[in-house]
């Protein structure tokens, strides 16, 4: 197996683009809201905050960054309190520190990096905001803090969120599993990433059960930016392989193996899209998608009570509602998506795939 490489390192090597839908390995992390001593107590006792977010990409890219974005319009919604900035969109990472720094002198509340792309550039932000804006807090997504934030000289007013990759691939493989005609599944992944590992582990793993006879066929090495990739790859592996159901992690990419899907005839070649709900007239091939929500609400309350911050893990799971498969297409039998509740259940209970199984097939890859 190759070296593990992270988001921000595949990013720095020139293919940020749109981002991939990746977050980082959840072994022995859960939600935490530990408190950190260091929050101030006037955060409880404020009548309005803002919160801002920095994008590598556009905000409406129909993957990485809309799915952020939309996560924060929802948690908006629902704390009237807050008020929402304009994002900082294609943000390169040499213009990563300014674009927090510019949040920090205008003392927005929370500061949210989507994906540790970013975590590099900020540490100095964040270590100097710790003294002289001790409101600022520091959200980033797809951030392992034991690693990742490893160097920062503090954590008391920085958490991370990380997705349950095991359930998001699961959710996607029984969905292939029960709709696949040919056994040929497919996944393409921007990078040889390991958190596009495990959810192509799971994926696999988890239509396997559900269907002895799947076959998967994977490419690591699409980048994030190149539709025709896609589309040429899906265009393969549908005339060598039968492929009949495809799910991505790889952005733009992903829209190209849809058009190939698409031309090979929606009827029977279908898509699982992530992680935004894109069933509908514009995505004629997708059937369902895979859901993340980045869980910023959560963050917004322990701000408010004053219990944010001290590095700690923000899960976005079935549980809490941070994980989830969105709508389905008329494609989908009431018969399949009663047979994917039923397992969505198992998957949510953590009794349908065990970590086992889906490091047995991470071990081929």
């Amino acid at each position: 197996m190759a070296a593990n490489v992270t988001r921000r390192d595949a990013l720095s090597l020139g293919l940020a683009g749109v981002a991939a839908a990746c977050g980082l390995s959840l072994a022995a992390c859960g939600s935490s809201s530990s408190s950190s001593p260091s929050d101030s107590a006037d955060s409880s006792e404020k009548s309005s905050y803002k919160v801002a977010m920095v994008i590598s990409g556009p905000k409406n890219d129909g993957g990485w960054g809309q799915g952020h974005y939309e996560s924060l319009k929802r948690a908006i919604e629902n704390h009237p309190k807050w008020e929402m900035l304009e994002p900082k969109e294609n943000t390169a990472s040499a213009d990563a520190a300014s674009a927090a720094q510019s949040y920090v002198d205008q003392d927005v509340d929370l500061i949210i990096a989507a994906g540790n792309e970013f975590v590099s550039a900020w540490g100095d932000v964040v270590a100097e905001a710790a003294e002289s804006n001790p409101n600022v807090h520091f959200l980033m997504t797809n951030t392992d803090p034991s690693t990742d934030l490893a160097d920062y000289e503090t954590l008391d007013k920085v958490e991370t969120v990380q997705v349950n990759l095991k359930q998001t691939g699961a959710l996607a493989g029984v969905v292939a599993g029960l709709m696949s005609n040919t056994g040929q599944i497919g996944f393409i992944g921007g990078m040889r990433l390991p958190t596009t590992l495990t959810k192509y582990a799971a994926y696999l793993a988890a239509a396997q059960k559900v269907n002895p006879k799947i076959e998967g066929h994977y490419n690591f090495d699409a980048g994030f930016t190149d539709a025709s990739f896609g589309t040429n790859i899906t265009d393969q592996w549908i005339a060598s392989n039968n492929v009949d159901v495809m799910w991505g992690d790889a952005s733009a990419v992903d829209n190209g193996a849809r058009q190939a899907l698409e031309e090979a005839g929606v009827d029977t070649h279908f898509d699982i899209a992530q992680p935004i709900d894109s069933v509908g007239p514009d995505n004629p091939s997708v059937i369902t998608s895979t859901v993340t929500d980045w869980m910023f609400g959560q963050a917004m309350d322990q701000i408010e009570s004053g219990s944010f911050g001290s590095g700690a893990v923000i899960e976005a799971n079935m549980d809490n509602g941070g994980v989830y498969l969105g709508s389905y297409s008329d494609k989908v039998s009431q018969e399949v998506q009663d047979k994917v509740k039923e397992y969505s259940e198992q998957i949510k209970a953590d009794s349908f795939l065990t970590d086992d199984e889906v490091d047995a097939v991470k071990n081929t890859l």
